[in-house]
């Protein structure tokens, strides 16, 4: 299931509403260990981000507050207890990581976050940027329209294919507690469980310097994960499980389809031929890209990939939808290898992880 999909106040804005120093002081100390650790445009990104990430921490109430609100919908309530019992399952059932995450409640207006992915024009290769903690990541995640507006046109200006996308929600790797979302209210149950789950995964296991992998295996446990407890709490023929059921199938297909996609125009770039060559030759075959999805648009059960056949195809473009549906497929073999035990699955990946191997991360995202 991909979340991101279509669904903030400036940093002067943030200063004004004078932040708690007991707010501050973490960032603070945060903001003083990466001056050592990075360069001084990465250092302006990040404290921008830390600005931004407080104003939602501060402003932030408890999940409480809300249940107790009689000005507060019965559905909103609702979701609210929905998403503490996906995330009791995933921390009892499936073995994820325990984290105060999903205990308060910020309400937004506009998208949570702008991701923008890059690419060279010439081949199929991520353009990456590189950060404490997380290593290098193939792409960049901004709180406001104009920050990321602003890194498309240098991105573009310095050559690169671009690709802006907006996020439902997001992980901080169960270093902060990540709050609900107010939008993520608005979603069904087998959209919010798929998505609850997978941030959690990315707070259970993440291997530095391999962003598509992690995103990969944060679908693969969303999909699975979301229709176990769903047939838990619901049912195998309840309409929630069926959701689920198609949501986890169009992934799939979607992966066989933008693999496809992607080898052919690899064996295009692999071609000895010019740059010019390459790039004037690009069109043609991204618009038979486009028409081949147009014939098998009809096949897919859900709306999920419905907005794909509206994007003007580039390289950023594929590269940003692979990335959480690559061979999705190899994922599946693991899962019947281990018996179709979704907690062996997690137990795996957090060997692999503890071990520092690559051999496991290499069969999967080669």
């Amino acid at each position: 299931m991909n979340f991101l999909c279509v669904r903030l106040i400036s940093i002067k804005g943030y200063i004004k509403n004078d932040l708690p120093m007991n707010t501050l002081k973490p960032f603070l100390l945060l903001i003083s260990l990466l001056i050592l650790l990075t360069g001084c445009g990465n250092l302006l990104y990040l404290s921008k981000l830390g600005w931004h990430q407080s104003f939602i921490t501060f402003h932030s109430v408890p999940v409480q507050e809300i249940l107790e609100n009689e000005g507060a919908g019965h559905e909103a309530k609702q979701k609210i207890h929905f998403i503490q019992e996906v995330k009791r399952y995933g921390e009892e059932k499936l073995g994820l990581t325990r984290t105060k995450s999903y205990t308060k409640y910020f309400e937004v207006k506009d998208p949570v976050l702008h991701v923008i992915t890059a690419s060279e024009k010439d081949c199929l290769q991520l353009y990456h940027w590189s950060f404490p903690i997380t290593g290098k990541v193939t792409y960049k995640s901004f709180f406001t329209k104009e920050g990321v507006l602003k890194e498309k046109r240098f991105l573009e200006e310095e050559g690169y294919d671009t690709f802006v996308q907006q996020a439902g929600a997001y992980s901080t790797l169960g270093w902060l507690k990540d709050p609900i979302f107010s939008s993520m209210l608005q979603w069904d149950e087998a959209t919010l469980a798929n998505l609850i789950l997978h941030e959690m995964a990315h707070a259970s296991v993440y291997f530095k310097g391999q962003t598509d992998f992690n995103e990969q295996i944060a679908t693969f446990v969303g999909n699975h994960g979301a229709i176990d407890f769903l047939i838990e709490k619901y049912g195998k023929g309840s309409k929630e499980v069926v959701k689920a059921i198609y949501n986890q199938e169009d992934d799939l297909f979607f992966s066989r389809w933008i693999d496809q996609a992607c080898k052919q125009l690899s064996n295009f770039y692999e071609q000895p031929i010019s740059r010019e060559e390459k790039l004037k030759g690009r069109e043609a075959l991204f618009q038979l890209i486009q028409e081949e999805f147009g014939r098998v648009k009809d096949q897919f059960k859900t709306e999920c990939f419905s907005d794909f056949k509206k994007v003007e195809l580039n390289n950023a473009v594929l590269l940003a939808y692979r990335r959480y549906f690559h061979k999705l497929d190899k994922f599946e073999a693991l899962y019947e290898n281990l018996g179709r035990d979704l907690k062996k699955v997690v137990e795996f990946f957090k060997t692999v992880q503890t071990s520092g191997s690559k051999v496991g991360t290499a069969s999967f995202s080669e």
